[in-house]
């Protein structure tokens, strides 16, 4: 499969919808942070009301991994995602079109000497994130750091699929689609790039093993352990944060310890603890419409169903 390109049929008119939304992003650059957040979150809380299966996968989720908390409480949880999605939404415009200083406005970094260190010493570095509502924002930082690679899957939206890669490349990033396999990317890291990884997609069993996740076995890929010990790369936890005031927090923590171990079960377990306790310091950033916990063991029945 190739990268993504423009392509003339996207001047179409089933397709002047999506121009008109990006239009409106755009627009968005050049207004009031305040209104924008107050968009955003308009946005987040049409969302909420009006797509009642992703509702209902986030409020399963949040069910599954804080049982102890009440039901009024993780409604409140999911009312907070949905207005932060909506916030970061509206932040693509800032991602695809606003400058590089911009951006930096917007964003404070912390541990920046991690990565300083490991670049003296020339170890080649993973970077590792859950998915949130701020992992875009964590991307674009990322490449005004270092000189990053990536990986994303394509949308059925080939419109949609373009613009996030487009947007995705500045800066001299390189993204990489997940149908091209990972050999492209293990030679990126070789050649000194710095990966930034999402890997806690539910992906199915072939290629899975079952490791704790907010104490639910859940199918995890151990491709974070795999790409360890093919680069010798240091893995490094990464977590964006966005705040009530609409700014950024993107926190660089030390590598992990002895990692990988070569056991893909402990390493996977690993990482899925690393996400955890990311969650659990800001629940409500964490991307909760995902089917984090379809593939079951023993085929049991999914959550979802």
């Amino acid at each position: 499969m190739t990268q993504p390109r423009f392509e003339l049929t996207f001047l179409a008119p089933r397709f002047w919808g999506h121009w008109l939304v990006m239009l409106m992003i755009a627009i968005c650059i050049i207004l009031p942070r305040r209104l924008v957040l107050k968009v955003g979150s308009a946005l987040g809380d049409m969302f909420y009301r009006s797509n009642e299966k992703r509702r209902k996968i986030a409020e399963i989720n949040v069910q599954m991994c804080f049982p102890d908390l009440s039901v009024d409480q993780r409604q409140r949880m999911v009312r907070q995602h949905y207005r932060l999605y909506g916030r970061a939404l509206i932040d693509y415009g800032v991602l695809w079109w606003g400058s590089t200083a911009r951006i930096d406005s917007l964003c404070t970094v912390t541990g920046k000497n991690i990565l300083k260190d490991l670049e003296k010493a020339g170890r080649p570095v993973l970077l590792i994130t859950p998915h949130t509502v701020g992992i875009d924002m964590g991307g674009a930082l990322i490449a005004r750091l270092i000189c990053g690679v990536s990986m994303m899957k394509r949308t059925h939206d080939p419109l949609l699929t373009w613009r996030l890669w487009r947007g995705r490349c500045r800066f001299d990033a390189i993204i990489l689609m997940r149908d091209q396999g990972l050999r492209g990317l293990v030679k990126a890291i070789k050649g000194g790039r710095i990966a930034y990884l999402i890997p806690d997609e539910d992906l199915g069993d072939t290629n899975s093993v079952f490791s704790p996740f907010f104490g639910i076995p859940t199918a995890t890929v151990p491709v974070v352990g795999w790409l360890a010990k093919m680069t010798d790369a240091a893995v490094v936890p990464v977590f964006t944060r966005m705040l009530d005031n609409g700014r950024y927090a993107f926190d660089i923590k030390p590598p992990l310890p002895g990692f990988p171990i070569g056991d893909k079960q402990a390493d996977a377990a690993t990482v899925n603890s690393v996400f955890e306790a990311q969650i659990r310091s800001a629940p409500e950033q964490a991307l909760w419409t995902f089917k984090w916990f379809k593939t079951r063991p023993d085929n049991d029945v999914s959550p979802y169903h």
